[in-house]
């Protein structure tokens, strides 16, 4: 058995699938003599070399098709999902009753044993990508915000990001999950943290802070927009009227703006674009099928969520035996649910935050008792 397995269904129904059996609370020694895992496991020490299949898998493969069996898998995977919902419906909360006591003990070990040959398999067959690096730490980040709670008009939600869900990388949101990604303003009201405050720290005009790193221009220490207005117009007209001006024409490749295509490169795409086979290969090695006319934006919106990506990671990285976490992300800006003894790391935090491959990016830090009222700050 060279994959561990381990079976992370709850908070109180942990262990792994040892030697064709179900081990609950094995001794802890186990999850660290395999360093090829299924899934990410808050029993693990956080480790890039550690190689999880479903990060291999990506969004290229099922499990099943890797099985000897795949219609009896699909088949087991069916049953216990009917199970779960039949728990559901009588109201037994799997978050406080182990999914052990609901599905038949026969028909886990047939599961386990079966996904356990699947995983083997797919660990022969699949070979690290270049993008494996960004997505295992997006895989280990998003894992440990599903495993918290978020406090939603008083009441416990769960956030479950998809990090495969977009095409350019960018997560989207699970079903059953808080739909974090789009609440409006009155729902971001009845977002309260559970400890002392939301911290939310936002890259300033990241994407365009993007485009100016990979033109090879230095960043400017202040607001984007003011730096660019008078490097542009001399500082003439309204920064509001300038800005949507510079993002109509960001956002738009059929945009004819003469001021900002001497400014600027719609060009920059073109190092890390194949045109024959209009593949585009991303500075965090993302490979993007796209046609030429989007491919800058594809190159800008990818590489600034992995940049995002890459230094929550390593926020959470900071805070691991903290009471301060990550409660969520939002494209380009993490929410820290903050107990006042952390605040004193705030500083380093967001330092780590601004740092890039193509040096620092300005962020504002805002901080409130609910997510609709966020107030900014100077640390």
């Amino acid at each position: 058995m060279r994959v561990l397995q381990t079976l992370d269904f709850q908070k109180n129904c942990t262990g792994v699938f040892y030697r064709g059996k179900i081990v609950l609370n094995p001794d802890p020694s186990i999850y660290n003599d395999y360093n090829v895992n299924w899934k990410y496991s808050d029993k693990f020490f956080s480790d890039t070399t550690r190689t999880y299949i479903y990060v291999l898998l990506s969004n290229k493969h099922e499990l099943s098709d890797f099985s000897s069996d795949p219609l009896a898998f699909l088949e087991l995977q069916k049953q216990i999902g009917f199970h779960k919902k039949a728990a559901a419906t009588a109201k037994i909360e799997l978050d406080d009753a182990c999914i052990f006591s609901v599905v038949p003990e026969h028909k886990l070990n047939k599961y386990f044993t079966l996904r356990q040959q699947a995983l083997e398999s797919a660990f022969d067959s699949l070979s690290r990508q270049g993008d494996y690096n960004i997505l295992h730490k997006a895989h280990e980040l998003v894992s440990v915000i599903s495993r918290q709670n978020i406090l939603y008009n008083n009441q416990k939600k769960k956030i479950y990001y998809n990090i495969f869900g977009s095409a350019t990388g960018r997560l989207t949101t699970r079903r059953g999950s808080l739909p974090i990604l789009n609440l409006k303003k009155e729902q971001r009201n009845l977002l309260t943290p559970q400890n002392d405050a939301f911290v939310e720290l936002d890259l300033n005009a990241a994407e365009v802070r993007m485009l100016m790193a990979l033109s090879g221009k230095d960043q400017p220490e202040g607001d984007i927009h003011e730096h660019l207005q008078q490097q542009i117009f001399g500082g003439w007209g309204r920064r509001s009227e300038f800005k949507e001006r510079l993002f109509a024409w960001l956002y738009n490749p059929n945009s004819e703006d003469s001021v900002f295509d001497q400014y600027f490169s719609r060009e920059t795409f073109r190092d890390f674009f194949t045109a024959e086979e209009e593949m585009l290969i991303t500075p965090f090695g993302r490979h993007l099928q796209v046609e030429e006319r989007k491919a800058q934006n594809y190159l800008l919106q990818s590489t600034t969520s992995d940049q995002v990506l890459e230094n929550a990671y390593e926020i959470q990285q900071m805070l691991q035996g903290k009471k301060t976490k990550i409660a969520f992300t939002l494209h380009d800006s993490i929410v820290l649910d903050i107990s006042q003894e952390d605040a004193i790391m705030l500083k380093d935090i967001k330092k780590k935050f601004e740092h890039t491959r193509w040096g620092n990016f300005k962020s504002t830090c805002k901080i409130g008792r609910n997510f609709g009222d966020l107030r900014e700050i100077k640390i």
